[in-house]
């Protein structure tokens, strides 16, 4: 990585953030991955020493959100979708269409999701109060 946070080989425009961490030896193939990050933690995201992540995974981080991955792990193609914590261990293999969620984001309620789904489509993009717990994941 840069010391701008750019990545050399990036064919996407971004930068990681700030408040990720990210280890010198681990690989992160581009910055679009962090294109839905929001956290506002002053460790919004941790990557692992030799960690590794591929096309297609999105680190979908809420503004409270916290996620790790382990040493070694690697991830390709998965979308995390976290609004308190997720922990990815060490040696961990997460691979294509993989969805991991710590919340829900929506009331389960039919009625309630569609009453919450009506105000949000006025809101601004990404911003969202529905109110809904969000559990870690270890």
């Amino acid at each position: 990585m840069n010391p701008d946070r750019t990545l050399p080989w990036d064919w996407y425009g971004g930068r990681i953030p700030d408040n990720a961490v990210v280890d010198a030896t681990a690989y992160i193939e581009t910055s679009f991955s962090f294109y839905c990050f929001r956290s506002r933690l002053p460790r919004g995201a941790e990557i692992g020493r030799g960690a590794s992540t591929y096309l297609g995974t999105m680190f979908d981080v809420g503004p409270q959100g916290h996620v790790k991955l382990g040493d070694y792990a690697l991830v390709h193609g998965a979308r995390i979708i976290c609004d308190s914590e997720i922990l990815i261990g060490d040696y961990a293999l997460i691979s294509w269409n993989v969805v991991l969620m710590d919340t829900y984001r929506l009331p389960l309620s039919l009625p309630d999701r569609r009453r919450e789904l009506e105000r949000l489509s006025t809101r601004q993009p990404g911003v969202s109060d529905a109110g809904v717990p969000a559990r870690p994941i270890h």
